[in-house]
């Protein structure tokens, strides 16, 4: 859940900033204000969910078939 949280701010951060980008003249400064900062705390936050994510829910498959070996000579 944490990969999926991370990709989906790091795709809203990516669409903040090319709104930013794309808005015409009369609201560019108003948007560029609030976009611009918005994308980069979801840039920021997206990163660490997508680091934390990666760190914690994609765990290898070769420590779960070693700890059931080890179970499996003890008769546990």
């Amino acid at each position: 859940m944490k990969l999926l949280s991370g990709a989906i701010l790091l795709v809203g951060a990516e669409q903040a900033f090319a709104h930013a980008q794309l808005v015409q003249f009369p609201n560019q400064d108003a948007a560029s204000s609030v976009l611009i900062p918005v994308s980069l705390i979801m840039l920021v936050l997206g990163t660490l969910l997508m680091i934390w994510g990666l760190l914690t829910e994609c765990r290898p498959a070769h420590r779960h078939e070693s700890t059931h070996r080890a179970n499996a000579g003890t008769g546990q």
